[in-house]
């Protein structure tokens, strides 16, 4: 019966269903040394420098340390990624060594400004501090790593984002992890990139194969193997071609299907096959363990009996790969399946040998793996049990259960601890979310802001073109009114000019017309007069056209009334001043006087229309100044033109 565990999210097959989580009980640092036997080799693509045949790890290792020693033949950047190189060469049996060779790299390049070198250095220093357990400054170095890389070559800036994924995942964040994979997979393009392209399918896999996302895992175990090809890489695709047989065997356990098995079967060989061709170029021989163990267990469950020899074969294989990489599981994993051997042969001792074997393993393991301890007893037991020593049975059963309240406790810690994690990413996760919205409230608050001031300068530039425009309205309107009041004064002006125009000529026919009528009223009297000229035909005639004039001008008086309509008040004034100065009334004479003399007419022009001599106006004008009361000194004429001003 086959059955399911995991390596850090990485689907295996182990022959025992009550076994199924031994490998999930791996410390920190057996944890990491799978993953980190695919992540190594990468390195090989990312240096033009390094040698295009390797036979072997420690040949890699002397090549770039005599690369060192060539003492000026490398410039500062030549060097820099030959003490990365051997860093990443020496990470998985000397981590310590390889500590400082990065560091030396590093500060190099930091002495350089060599960004992406120093890029590069910061991110394989986070597989170096999880490899020598100091994850807790992995989640920095990858940041700084994600830092430098900007602005630096595609390849530099996708290995940077994956080391960010990869130190996610291993604490225990893989949605977080799968986004920053996400981003590195945007850089990572063509051939170069093919190997960190398959790492981060194998481990994105992991992440669903856990889940139990069986078609996001399928996809993503095609991938990873596509990707391995691509790369050339042996431990990756070793390990690509463990989880493609992983996959096929979930689907057979599921629908039973004898032709997926055998794929599975075709998958664990070829990834066998690989090792056993080129173990030498693999630098973690630990990736053949899982399929060898995994076809020894097929063929012990699925197979006849005589496929022991292949069992063997496997678990033999799987056996001396794990002493030879110091994995203590493993290796009691692989006394499991022997001691499973050798009960299905019917031989009791033979596998309470294995499994004591195995004990001596697991006592050992540092931690204590309880689970594993657990089942170990469990199976002493059951031997025991079936050799009829009910004796030592129950004291195997009792250390079972002993291990089994351990791993209980143990599994709710681990459970309390994941719970406890979850809340804290969840609680780091609002707090991010509750700055984020508080950033994006800041900022629309700084942009509402920038739009008030916006609006108040908008405002306050209106005010000022209306208070400009209504300054410019105010004058202009000034302006207008003073050209109205300009105009009408003119227009009143030329109205007085026009108004005394005309009653100068008003003032003059009237008195042209009274003086006509004088002359026609003396003549008509000097020919009543006569009265032997009366009857004379003539004479008629004459007295009818003098008759038919004086009915057309009647009197002076008329005339006036003309005058007065059209300045009503002079005659007026110059009655009120004659009287006011005690002297007799006015008579129509002294108004004609007054009339010519108001229409700007000089002594001989009114001597002309009144025909009298020039002298006769003189004295006249002599009496009219002294009825009216004027001095000596005044002058008539302009007492006359200005009797409408005050003191007149």
């Amino acid at each position: 019966m086959t059955t399911h565990f995991r390596i850090n999210k990485q689907v295996a097959i182990f022959p025992k269903k009550k076994r199924s989580a031994l490998i999930s009980q791996l410390g920190p640092t057996d944890q990491s040394n799978l993953i980190l036997s695919c992540l190594v080799p990468v390195v090989t693509l990312l240096f033009i420098l390094l040698a295009q045949s390797v036979n072997a790890q420690q040949l890699i290792i002397d090549s770039l340390e005599a690369r060192l020693n060539m003492t000026g033949q490398l410039n500062a950047h030549q060097r820099t990624l030959t003490l990365i190189r051997l860093s990443s060469a020496l990470a998985t049996d000397s981590p310590e060594k390889a500590q400082i060779l990065n560091e030396q790299g590093l500060a190099l390049a930091r002495k350089t400004n060599d960004r992406p070198a120093i890029s590069f250095a910061f991110a394989h220093k986070v597989a170096l501090d999880v490899k020598t357990a100091r994850a807790d400054r992995a989640g920095q170095d990858a940041d700084s790593a994600i830092y430098y890389s900007q602005g630096a070559a595609a390849l530099i800036q996708g290995i940077a984002w994956f080391y960010k994924g990869f130190i996610q995942n291993i604490q225990n964040q893989p949605d977080q992890a799968r986004k920053s994979w996400e981003k590195s997979l945007s850089f990572l393009k063509g051939n170069k990139g093919a190997l960190y392209r398959a790492n981060i399918y194998y481990l994105i896999y992991g992440i669903y194969a856990e889940r139990n996302d069986n078609n996001n895992a399928a996809l993503y175990a095609k991938n990873a193997l596509q990707d391995a090809l691509i790369s050339g890489d042996a431990g990756m695709t070793t390990a690509a071609w463990q989880i493609n047989g992983t996959l096929y065997l979930d689907q057979f356990n599921r629908n039973k299907d004898s032709s997926v098995l055998d794929s599975a079967v075709m998958a664990f060989k070829n990834a066998v096959s690989l090792y056993q061709q080129q173990s030498l170029r693999i630098k973690n021989p630990s990736v053949v363990v899982l399929p060898a163990l995994n076809l020894a267990d097929i063929y012990m469950d699925h197979y006849p009996p005589w496929y022991k020899d292949s069992i063997l074969q496997y678990v033999n294989l799987s056996l001396a790969v794990s002493r030879q990489t110091g994995n203590l599981t493993m290796q009691a994993n692989c006394y499991d399946v022997i001691s499973r051997l050798a009960l299905r042969k019917g031989d009791f001792n033979g596998a309470e040998q294995a499994l004591l074997k195995e004990k001596v393993l697991t006592d050992s393991m540092q931690p204590p793996n309880f689970y594993q301890s657990m089942t170990l007893y469990q199976s002493l037991a059951t031997i025991k049990e079936k050799q009829g020593n009910l004796q030592a049975a129950l004291g195997y059963y009792k250390q079972f259960m002993a291990f089994y309240k351990k791993e209980f406790n143990q599994q709710q810690y681990q459970t309390i601890q994941q719970l406890e994690a979850k809340y804290q990413d969840e609680k780091k996760n609002k707090a991010m979310q509750l700055l984020v919205q508080e950033s994006k409230f800041q900022k629309r608050q700084f942009y509402l802001y920038i739009g008030l001031a916006i609006l108040a300068i908008i405002g306050l530039l209106l005010l000022f073109l209306a208070y400009k425009f209504r300054l410019k309205y105010s004058l202009e309107r000034e302006r207008l009114r003073e050209e109205e009041a300009a105009r009408l004064k003119a227009e009143q002006k030329l109205i007085e000019r026009q108004k005394e125009q005309l009653q100068k000529e008003v003032l003059a026919g009237t008195i042209q017309v009274e003086h006509k009528n004088e002359l026609l009223q003396n003549l008509k009297e000097k020919l009543t007069a006569h009265t032997d000229v009366v009857s004379h035909p003539a004479a008629r005639q004459l007295e009818k056209i003098i008759h038919e004039e004086l009915l057309m001008d009647e009197n002076f008086d008329e005339y006036r009334t003309a005058f007065k309509d059209i300045h009503p008040d002079f005659f007026s004034w110059l009655e009120s001043s004659a009287a006011s100065n005690g002297a007799q009334k006015l008579t129509a004479l002294d108004l004609k006087y007054a009339a010519y003399i108001y229409m700007k007419l000089n002594s001989k022009q009114i001597a002309g229309l009144l025909h009298v001599a020039p002298k006769s106006v003189r004295m006249a004008k002599y009496r009219l100044k002294q009825k009216l009361g004027f001095g000596k000194e005044d002058d008539l004429e302009s007492c006359i033109a200005n009797w409408q001003k005050p003191g007149y």
